[in-house]
């Protein structure tokens, strides 16, 4: 059951735990995250997992309760090798996602020269009792 208060942690957790094995295998050092703070020393490839501000799509009869949101989640993944390994990444983070029945809404380009990057944006309605 969702807590509409948390679905970030849900979303994270979830990623994290059902991420393909032969992955977690191919890039030993992959690191996800929900912080926008880099550490002393990166590790790549990395997945950034942020929820943006959510929208109440209705309530309860008495108004005291959130019953839906729309939520929207920006991921990111970033590397210091190659785009291909950020693609491949990101591939098996949509898969995740769709399977928690997200839509992708848009894949922002990004321009840096000294990461390759990968963004996303995912939306989905979240009633209170859902299960991701």
């Amino acid at each position: 059951m969702v807590d509409l208060l948390n679905t970030e942690n849900i979303v994270f957790t979830r990623i994290k735990a059902t991420f393909s094995e032969k992955l977690k295998t191919k890039y030993t050092n992959l690191y996800f995250t929900t912080s926008d703070k880099v550490q002393s020393t990166p590790k790549f490839p990395t997945i950034y997992v942020h929820e943006l501000p959510s929208l109440e799509k209705g309530n309860d009869l008495e108004n005291n309760e959130i019953a839906f949101k729309l939520a929207t989640f920006q991921i990111e993944v970033f590397d210091n090798q190659n785009q291909t390994r950020t693609n491949e990444v990101m591939a098996e983070v949509v898969r995740i996602m769709k399977s928690m029945g997200f839509s992708i809404k848009e894949m922002p380009y990004s321009d840096n020269t000294d990461v390759y990057r990968k963004i996303a944006r995912f939306r989905r309605i979240i009633g209170n009792g859902d299960t991701l």
